[in-house]
């Protein structure tokens, strides 16, 4: 160090005795701390030394900026850092001290016991550390035993757990009770490192509980150092209670709350997000979402959880309001009974009409008060036994499909039930108990179910293998009721397996596989069958069904290199060709005929059953029921629905076929010489069936012909195109073919072709572009366009600023499908852990001030 003060420095102000210098200890020696001085530049240190007379105290006055570095402090078997202590770094214009005793030798490290007085008043530029907890202030008094002081014009930067940022405490005086709490009048605080905060919570009184925890190696239990700074490793544990809370945005007030006690886990300080916007379906609407912790002025919210509330209205609508909350703990390896759930509801007063479609508008609702109740909980118990719970309660059929219409499109059904499983090696045993409430949907209650499952046990000396599917239960099936609204009723149509019925069902269903060298590959002749026991078919009657299975199955691998293939424009050094011939024969005959059975393993989801009652009087001009060909059922049956025992119980009947596929993978090597890797440059799969009895495949032999192609120019570039065909008169005929561009730190494209023919046609071009116009501006567009008919169906533009502290997104959509255009604008605080503009576009933004001010 630069400038160390010595005896020889201060010796000539001669104020007092002498006082012995005391030995230089290890800092970290326990219940020790030692003190050290640095010149804070170029310039040496200008002090004064003044003992008192009696040599029990030392009072230094630096005039020149200087560092004060404190190791040790709290060290010992009961510190809260261990034996090593947490160290103190200041840095200041000028700067006092008191101790206790002679000064010592401050620069190579004074060591004395942490009771000793030791009182720090510093002026001018003062940067004081203490962990990753930084203080910038123009005056402070700092009592090192007693962790206490005052700061004046003080701003504290600390960091937050799952948060990459900082959050920012400013005031004009903040008082340290402790090591670990602060008090501050007129507080603000903010993520933001600008003078003037976009966003900000402005406090009459404010206290922060700020404690750092050591990180501990979970083998060694000692404190994680940092390599870089060679300090130990902190996590916080972070809490604030504050009263008279205003929330501004851009230095305007729009949210004052009485009290504010929370932890730090998610800094948006009340406010989630806010939208505003109008359209012809919902009108003018607008809503806001709150931290509900934060909100209720719960100030140590049980660990792993989160809690939203959210406000809204709608001027064609009504008032609506939601409530969202998640717990849980990872499951991971080492996590003894780890669980994880959460609860949503949404719930609104509606007034208004539902628009659903061209055929559907202006529909009076079947409920004036419209909800959905969602709840699902899963949990690990001892000796592998698990336990999972799902609640799904919906007010109307429609409710879904106009609130939450991706919800209703791409997730599972919503059902209330209860299932307890166990798990062991290739084996489960379950029971399910289920009601489904929802009765506009066809429902199939389980009272109670038992499955048990054993899936791939070697058998004669490992020479066969065998997999085998046994339940029971008892069962009510519950037809739909009856759409309330003309538009929905003109076009309902039962589906052929709906009925009322309450049934026991019993059901075994063993398969065993011998497979036998053949040359490099093998040829494995296989056999399943069932028996069941049904205590009511669609007649009402008892009935039972025997069925079996007989087949041969095989793959062939073939693999050709050739590494001299080169070429930079595709990027491809050497070629490695792999390819898989599947071929299998089934032999399947039933005593019983699929169109015996009501569903009891359900095949299609609710929204498609919804659709699925539509299509005789969309696509057959009212011909009720569909023509046997597109019924879900035998489509089933024709792709192998039934070669398994994990397959839906019903879907079975007679049926031979065989069944040829051809897996193409293309491989090369990428990445800078001498570190390559393997990767696939092109990929090619394709199946078809053949049916000996065209009668069992609507008059033709061959059908169920598909493609899966991707090829991977570049590691951005990927064009893709898939397709799939039946043969007979108005089979399905759909093929896709489409490019992708993705550019992490820069944007995405997709642009793609879409044509499907049989019992209804379109041809479709679809886009979406999502871009990074420059480090502050992002937009989004996407086109749904038909050609044949309807022309445009839907666009979307939005252009969103990435700003310091918020991200505010407008938003333009047109719908031709529903007669609907609207607008929104949509804010949200950049710093929350997962926003929509990252859901929506897939591009990634730096949190609120993680790189420093912006």
């Amino acid at each position: 160090p630069a400038n160390p003060i010595t005896r020889s420095q201060y010796a000539e102000y001669g104020a007092g005795p002498s006082v012995p210098v005391a030995p230089v200890l290890p800092s970290n020696a326990p219940g020790m701390r030692r003190v050290q001085l640095f010149s804070r530049s170029s310039v040496p240190l200008q002090f004064e030394a003044f003992p008192n007379p009696s040599g029990t105290e030392t009072t230094v006055v630096i005039n020149s900026g200087v560092q004060v570095r404190i190791d040790g402090l709290g060290s010992g078997a009961a510190g809260p850092m261990g034996a090593l202590g947490s160290t103190i770094d200041i840095s200041a214009d000028r700067v006092v001290l008191w101790r206790g005793g002679s000064i010592g030798n401050l620069s190579s490290g004074d060591t004395q016991p942490n009771n000793t007085p030791l009182e720090i008043y510093m002026e001018g530029d003062i940067v004081f550390r203490e962990g990753d907890r930084v203080i910038f202030a123009q005056a402070m008094y700092y009592n090192v035993p007693l962790r206490n002081g005052v700061i004046l014009n003080a701003e504290l930067l600390t960091p937050v757990p799952n948060y990459a940022g900082l959050v920012r405490l400013r005031s004009n005086v903040i008082r340290q009770l402790d090591d670990a709490n602060f008090v501050a009048e007129g507080a603000s605080l903010t993520t933001s490192r600008l003078a003037m905060p976009t966003y900000e919570v402005r406090a009459g009184t404010l206290s922060l509980n700020d404690a750092q925890i050591p990180r501990r190696d979970p083998v060694t239990g000692l404190p994680i150092i940092n390599p870089l700074t060679g300090e130990p490793e902190v996590d916080h544990q972070q809490t604030v209670t504050s009263n008279n809370n205003v929330v501004l945005a851009g230095g305007i007030p729009f949210f004052y709350w009485p009290v504010l006690q929370t932890d730090l886990q998610k800094p948006t300080f009340f406010v989630n997000d806010f939208s505003i916007g109008n359209d012809n379906v919902f009108g003018t609407r607008g809503s806001i979402g709150f931290d509900a912790y934060q909100l209720l002025g719960v100030s140590a919210p049980p660990a792993n959880t989160d809690w939203d509330l959210d406000f809204g209205y709608m001027s064609k609508r009504g008032f609506n309001a939601a409530t969202k909350f998640t717990y849980g703990t990872d499951f991971i390896w080492g996590n003894e009974k780890p669980f994880r759930g959460l609860f949503d509801a949404f719930y609104i007063n509606d007034d208004g009409l539902d628009t659903l479609g061209t055929d559907r508008i202006n529909m009076v609702p079947e409920a004036t008060h419209r909800y959905r109740f969602f709840g699902q909980h899963r949990q690990i118990l001892d000796n592998g036994w698990q336990i999972s719970g799902e609640l799904g309660i919906i007010s109307d059929r429609n409710f879904l499909e106009q609130y939450f219409e991706r919800e209703w499109d791409d997730q599972k059904d919503k059902i209330t039930g209860i299932e307890l499983k166990r798990i062991f090696d290739n084996q489960s045993l379950a029971l399910a108990l289920d009601y489904n409430p929802n009765e506009f949907f066809l429902r199939v209650n389980q009272l109670p179910r038992v499955d048990y499952f054993n899936l791939g046990s070697s058998v004669f000396d490992n020479r066969a293998t065998t997999y085998l599917h046994a339940s029971a239960g008892y069962f009510q099936t519950r037809a739909a009721t009856t759409p309330t609204a003309p538009q929905d009723a003109a076009t309902f149509f039962p589906l052929p397996y709906e009925r009322d019925l309450d049934l026991e069902r019993f059901d075994i269903r063993p398969n065993i596989e011998f497979p036998i060298p053949f040359g490099d590959t093998k040829i494995t002749p296989f056999a399943i069958g069932g028996a069941s026991h049904y205590g009511a078919d669609l007649n009402g009657d008892d009935i039972q069904r025997l069925y079996g299975q007989a087949g041969i199955k095989t793959t062939l691998p073939f693999t050709s290199f050739t590494p001299e293939f080169e070429s930079e424009l595709l990027n491809v050094h050497g070629i490695a060709h792999k390819v898989n011939w599947d071929f299998e024969y089934s032999y399947t005959d039933s005593t019983q005929n699929v169109d015996q059975f009501a569903l009891v393993d359900e095949i299609d989801d609710d929204n498609v059953q919804h659709f699925r009652r539509r299509i005789p009087f969309q696509d057959f001009s009212g011909v009720v029921p569909v023509p046997t060909m597109f019924d879900e059922r035998y489509y089933a049956v024709r792709r192998g629905s039934m070669d398994n025992v994990t397959g839906p119980t019903e879907i079975v009947d007679d049926l031979s076929v065989a069944r040829l596929g051809l897996r193409n993978r293309w491989q090369t090597k990428r990445g800078p010489e001498g570190n390559r890797r393997i990767i696939d440059w092109v990929t090619f799969d394709t199946h078809f069936e053949i049916f000996p009895d065209k009668d069992q495949n609507f008059g033709e032999n061959a059908g169920l012909l598909d493609y899966d192609f991707r090829w991977f120019v570049g590691d951005r570039l990927t064009i893709l195109s898939s397709a799939a065909a039946d043969f007979f008169t108005d089979g399905q005929r759909y093929i896709q073919i489409g490019a992708q561009i993705n550019r992490p730190k820069r944007g995405n494209v997709y642009i793609g072709y879409r044509s499907m023919a049989g019992p209804f046609d379109a041809d479709l071009l679809l886009a979406s572009l999502n871009y990074r116009l420059s480090p502050k501006w992002v937009g989004s567009a996407g086109i749904t366009y038909q050609f044949n008919e309807n022309g445009a169906l839907g666009q979307t533009l939005t252009l969103t600023r990435i700003g310091e502290s918020f991200l505010v997104s407008v938003a333009f959509n047109a719908d031709q499908t529903r007669d609907n255009v609207g607008a929104s604008l949509y804010i949200e605080p950049r710093f929350l852990p997962r926003t929509r503009f990252g859901r929506t576009t897939n591009l990634d933004v730096p949190l609120a001030g993680q790189y420093g001010l912006e």
